[in-house]
């Protein structure tokens, strides 16, 4: 009987070019979550203002107004810019509700922008 020979066989790396490709991917997944988190940012510190002021119990009491008024400031005092038209009072159900409601346009490169919508509603008591 013959033996069979292996011949050995030349194990290959990454190619400069795949290399150059993945790390070229790699950045623009970074930079694009570098130009987009501080749209994710703000819209955190309007959830958190509306909630602490829920958990107050001051969001109960409040006119839309002076709701408004509260989160610009929460909002100025941390360099995060918003429209207040972006808060309104709806009712459903016998339930009152603030809906934060408002879309945030990134420019990404040259003429690509990025859009994040933000869409939820905190009940104004627990009852």
């Amino acid at each position: 009987m013959k033996a069979i020979r292996h011949t050995p066989v030349a194990q290959g790396g990454a190619t400069l070019y795949a290399l150059i490709v993945v790390m070229t991917l790699l950045a623009i997944i970074i930079f694009s979550g570098l130009k987009i988190s501080p749209a994710y940012i703000d819209n955190q510190i309007i959830s958190n203002a509306l909630n602490n002021m829920r958990e107050s119990g001051d969001l109960r009491s409040m006119p839309l107004r002076d709701i408004r008024t509260s989160i610009s400031r929460t909002m100025t005092a941390n360099g995060a810019s918003w429209s207040s038209d972006s808060l309104d009072q709806i009712e459903e159900n016998g339930v009152d509700y603030i809906q934060v409601k408002y879309e945030k346009r990134v420019p990404m490169f040259w003429n690509i922008d990025a859009v994040v919508k933000f869409d939820y509603r905190v009940q104004k008591s627990d009852d």
